[in-house]
């Protein structure tokens, strides 16, 4: 997607992106973190952290976070819900980061998915792997085949709410395991008409073992594999699936 299209979605990108129980998204994390990481009440880093949601929940559980997204205004959102005030905001391109070194990195919500290049998500594995300290972990989720295949597929979609209505023409390249969306967003303005933006959005399917692979590369281990928000193996049903790799 052109960078820039984030910024134009970043007022929405809850309603489009938090399907389904958005308030199981930091518990969950925070688990994973509390019962993998080997350092007590780590530094958390969250790379890609679009609106803040499970960065400004891991700040209210007492955590020094650091969220990092190349959108200005996912990161303007994302600081007006620190409600503790107490989180650092970067905006940098996550697969070069070369913030200071935390106990833990995490990169949810699909956002290595759309890193359709695959040296640069081997890049951000990397850098990952130098800052993280020892006995830390390293927290993503990535979406499935399933997801892209049969839920997204050569199908066109639509959201429609009271302030805007977007559409959503989908098209997944089997072949090449690339998703491509074409976007557009009709926004209400305060003068009672709709503005329209138009954009395009990719993403990448990476299996799992070429995941692992980039990980243990950059000299991480993996520690666990789960299904879509929960702590059992990956099913043929998820959308998603979870990792956590340690060093």
């Amino acid at each position: 997607m052109d960078d820039s299209f984030y910024d134009v979605l970043a007022g929405h990108y809850d309603d489009l992106q938090l399907t389904g129980d958005t308030s199981s998204w930091g518990p969950y994390i925070y688990g994973l973190i509390t019962d993998f990481c080997k350092i007590g009440n780590p530094d958390v880093t969250d790379l890609g952290c679009g609106t803040g949601v499970i960065t400004n929940y891991l700040a209210s559980k007492g955590l020094k976070v650091t969220g990092v997204d190349l959108s200005p205004d996912m990161l303007s959102i994302a600081s007006s819900g620190d409600e503790t005030g107490t989180v650092s905001w970067i905006c940098a391109d996550i697969t070069s980061y070369e913030g200071p070194s935390c106990g833990c990195f995490i990169s949810t919500m699909d956002t290595i998915g759309h890193i359709t290049d695959s040296s640069a998500l081997s890049e951000m594995f990397s850098s990952v792997a130098g800052l993280l300290e020892p006995g830390g972990v390293f927290i993503l989720d990535a979406t499935t085949e399933k997801h892209f295949e049969s839920t997204m597929g050569d199908n066109v979609f639509y959201e429609d709410y009271d302030d805007f209505t977007l559409l959503w023409v989908n098209h997944y390249d089997r072949e090449n395991r690339i998703n491509h969306a074409e976007l557009t967003l009709f926004e209400l303005t305060e003068d009672d008409l709709y503005e329209r933006y138009d954009g395009e959005l990719t993403a990448r399917f990476y299996p799992e073992e070429e995941i692992t692979g980039m990980a243990e590369k950059a000299g991480l281990k993996k520690l666990a594999v789960f299904g879509d928000l929960n702590r059992e193996e990956p099913g043929a049903d998820d959308e998603r699936i979870f990792f956590v790799f340690g060093k």
